[in-house]
């Protein structure tokens, strides 16, 4: 059975202004980067420990997109371009898992907090609102972390709780190296480990409470599958989710980085 998530209603909302945004293919994950302000480019890729360099710090906001689906609690890093948090037809951590079926991201802050390479590790800590959603919820939050040297790498990874093994998040995007904001709009993975069900008995509890369409508590099974990380297929309706209600068009998430010092 699986673990239920249980969701915090902490941290407010900031706003980003004048930033630009680039549209990620929603399908491989997106690994491109996005466009940079020139003359102030992070140090290079190489991935050699820099002691003498300083910490930057960024500003990462989260924001829904989706009128059917919340985002739990999961995980942000900073690290090496060596460091592969999760990517499209790898098979998922154990971490990423967990984040992809249960809503808890504590084995992936811890397995990343003892990764050689990783700089930062930030929980998410509380859900992110669909759009429509009930209050207090809001439907972006706003995290800041820190960057040094060659851990200049951002990846994120939260699920889509109506889902059975659903996520979104960043798989390795290069920090800005300016203080511009870049947003990445970004489509749902598969963590391609456990069927696609549908059903209330094998999703989160939380699902049915956020809605939009109400369910009781009733466990969280699991039928385990083997397989990779691939683009979601998303809502097919063969279950107990709505295609109409709980479904997507195109992207689910905007995620804004910003240089702050």
């Amino acid at each position: 059975m699986k673990r239920i998530a249980i969701y915090s209603m902490a941290a407010a909302t900031l706003t980003l202004g004048g930033c630009s945004e680039r549209s990620t293919p929603l399908s491989p994950a997106p690994t491109a980067n996005a466009t940079r302000e020139t003359g102030q480019a992070m140090d290079d890729d190489a991935d050699t420990d820099d002691a003498s360099a300083s910490e930057r710090t960024y500003r990462v906001t989260i924001e829904n997109l989706t009128t059917g689906q919340v985002f739990s609690p999961g995980v942000i890093a900073t690290h090496t371009k060596k460091v592969q948090v999760w990517h499209t037809g790898a098979p998922a951590s154990d971490g990423i898992r967990q984040i992809a079926e249960d809503g808890s991201e504590v084995a992936a802050v811890a397995a990343l907090s003892s990764t050689a390479g990783v700089y930062t590790v930030r929980s998410t800590l509380a859900p992110i609102n669909r759009i429509g959603g009930q209050a207090p919820f809001p439907t972006s939050r706003s995290y800041v972390i820190g960057a040094r040297g060659s851990a200049n790498r951002l990846s994120v990874a939260v699920m889509i709780i109506c889902t059975n093994d659903g996520f979104t998040g960043l798989d390795g995007v290069k920090l800005p190296g300016g203080f511009k904001a870049e947003s990445h709009v970004v489509g749902a993975w598969d963590a391609g480990t456990e069927e696609n069900n549908e059903r209330f008995s094998q999703i989160v509890d939380p699902c049915g409470g956020a809605g939009p369409v109400p369910a009781p508590p009733d466990g969280n099974g699991r039928v385990a599958t083997n397989g990779v990380i691939e683009p979601h297929h998303n809502i097919q309706g063969n279950g107990d989710l709505s295609v109409a209600l709980h479904g997507w068009r195109g992207a689910v998430a905007r995620i804004t980085v910003q240089r702050m010092k």
